[in-house]
């Protein structure tokens, strides 16, 4: 599903072989968390995608583990920012350091959310992951 839906917006995205059962339970075990669902369905299909800039459209399963527990533990971003706690981060804006994240509270909210790293301000951008991606690759995502 989520292989074609990205297909019918380019033929240029790069796909990864799925991502093994065993590898996203680490990532929830190690991030204290299970994945949204819908997240788990596409890394099923592809451990990420790239889409036809170089861009992570979504971020591998590694990807997903090592950003958030980066964000969530570097002493310096504790300091300029409010907690990454409640965040799963799954995407990164092309060339402007911002992110897109799940809200894990309330638990199974299905909206992605735009991280400004300028100004912390954190903005619902998609109410799901299949709007947000059908709205990167036409252009329509608002940051």
């Amino acid at each position: 599903m989520w292989r074609e839906l990205i297909e019918q917006h380019t033929s240029q995205a790069r796909f990864a072989s799925p991502v093994t059962e065993q590898a996203l339970f680490q990532v929830e075990e190690a991030l204290g968390h299970l994945l949204p669902d819908d997240l788990v369905k596409l890394l099923g299909e592809t451990d990420g995608v790239i889409d036809a800039n170089g861009y992570n459209l979504v971020f591998s399963a590694e990807q997903l583990l090592q950003g958030n527990l980066e964000m969530r533990t570097y002493p310096a971003l504790k300091r300029l920012y409010m907690s990454f706690d409640q965040l799963l981060f799954i995407s990164d804006a092309p060339g402007d350091g911002n992110l897109f994240a799940y809200a894990l509270v309330p638990e199974g909210r299905p909206d992605i959310f735009v991280w400004d790293h300028r100004t912390d301000n954190r903005r619902c951008v998609a109410p799901s992951l299949e709007h947000f991606i059908e709205s990167w690759l036409t252009g329509h995502i608002q940051l």
